[in-house]
């Protein structure tokens, strides 16, 4: 017996954090949902697989645009042509109501609708028996442990768990609880991160397949399961159309501004769509002007011009950047003389005017406290800035 396991594809989802991103890498970002779940699908095909087990937040929002309702049913429907039936439940995000689909399900996808736990058979080409016992959110929220309402397996048919949950309000349970059970293979869905929680029996989060945040970059795809022999093994098979990637770009031979192009293409060696965050290394040798480009984003810009279109430059670092402090240009004397001003005492009592209204306060107020504020002021500003440089000293 063979499966897919996979869950929250978040269709619909949009990519967030992002800020003027390239024209020529929209195309990526707007057909990376789509090209997930052909991925998905391809996998399923060409590994064979028996079913597919989607568990839950399929969709990101439980009215899903029909354009991706479309697009998912013509999908579900290449599994259909190819004999292989989807198991599905909805999750808090597109938790269900029937009248949100406009198009009709394919034979071949099972749903588990409910707010209550039932079980689906299913007996594979090779006549391996196999039941899925699971339940779907019609809320949010589902409060209770929905664990609580599994039945505990009591034959020799293969049992899956479907569950969409894991931490109130969302369908909390024990890892005890679910091992209880005595199930084969609990195939988890709600955390974005893999996870394995156990392997005797597996108790699996497959994590998301598409990260849509740049928090969400350690990925495994989709779960392949394989039971021989009474022996369960388990696999990952990557679908992302996109990824996030995070790569140092070091600048130790470069001597002068132009050959920084150069660098990053020379070490920037990718070949899939990616949304790519650059950190300089090594780049003693160009001075502040490189700080300053990078801080004013011009430099991502400028890269992000150098680079094929399937890489999207999001952001540009520096490692251990050193801080810069602003540049005003006065001469630090004027400190001085501004902060005079408030040593005067008719203004420094009107700043402290509600202050002076708490007889709690009021005696702290006194000249020590004046003369510390107005000395910690001074320097502070001193500290902040940078300043031009006396005329003699020019």
């Amino acid at each position: 017996m063979k499966f897919l396991h996979a869950a929250d594809l978040h269709l619909d989802r949009s990519f967030e954090g992002l800020i003027e991103v390239a024209e020529s890498f929209q195309p990526y970002l707007l057909q990376a949902n789509q090209n997930m779940l052909t991925n998905l699908v391809d996998t399923a095909i060409q590994e064979a697989v028996d079913f597919v087990l989607l568990a839950g937040d399929t969709f990101h929002q439980n009215r899903p645009t029909l354009k991706t309702q479309r697009y998912f049913f013509a999908e579900m429907e290449r599994l259909n042509q190819a004999e292989i039936p989807v198991f599905m439940n909805f999750g808090n995000h597109d938790y269900y109501q029937a009248e949100r689909y406009w198009f009709t399900f394919p034979d071949n996808v099972v749903l588990f609708t409910q707010e209550a736990v039932e079980t689906k058979r299913f007996t594979t080409k090779k006549g391996e028996q196999a039941a899925i016992t699971s339940f779907s959110f019609q809320h949010p929220l589902i409060e209770e442990e929905m664990i609580d309402q599994f039945p505990t397996k009591n034959s020799d048919v293969f049992q899956i768990g479907m569950y969409h949950g894991g931490q109130a309000p969302y369908a909390p349970f024990t890892v005890s609880k679910l091992m209880e059970k005595g199930y084969d293979y609990w195939a988890l869905g709600h955390i974005h991160v893999p996870q394995i929680l156990s392997e005797q029996p597996w108790i699996i989060y497959p994590g998301t397949p598409q990260g849509h945040t740049q928090k969400e970059t350690q990925l495994a795809g989709v779960k392949i399961v394989e039971n021989t022999g009474g022996s369960t093994t388990v696999r990952s098979v990557a679908i992302a159309a996109v990824h996030w990637q995070k790569q140092q770009v070091s600048l130790a031979r470069v001597r002068n501004n132009p050959q920084l192009f150069q660098a990053v293409k020379d070490q920037v060696q990718i070949t899939q769509p990616t949304l790519l965050q650059i950190e300089l290394t090594d780049g003693e040798a160009l001075g502040a002007e490189l700080a300053y480009q990078a801080a004013s984003d011009e430099l991502r810009l400028a890269i992000q011009e150098e680079l094929p279109e399937h890489i999207f430059v999001w952001q540009l670092t520096l490692a251990d950047a050193p801080e810069e402090r602003p540049y005003l240009a006065v001469e630090e004397s004027l400190v001085d003389q501004l902060i005079a001003t408030y040593q005067e005492p008719t203004v420094f009592q009107e700043l402290l005017q509600e202050l002076d209204q708490n007889p709690a306060i009021h005696p702290l107020l006194n000249q020590q406290f004046k003369t510390e504020v107005v000395s910690q002021l001074s320097q502070t500003v001193k500290d902040t800035y940078r300043f031009r440089a006396l005329k003699n000293d020019e």
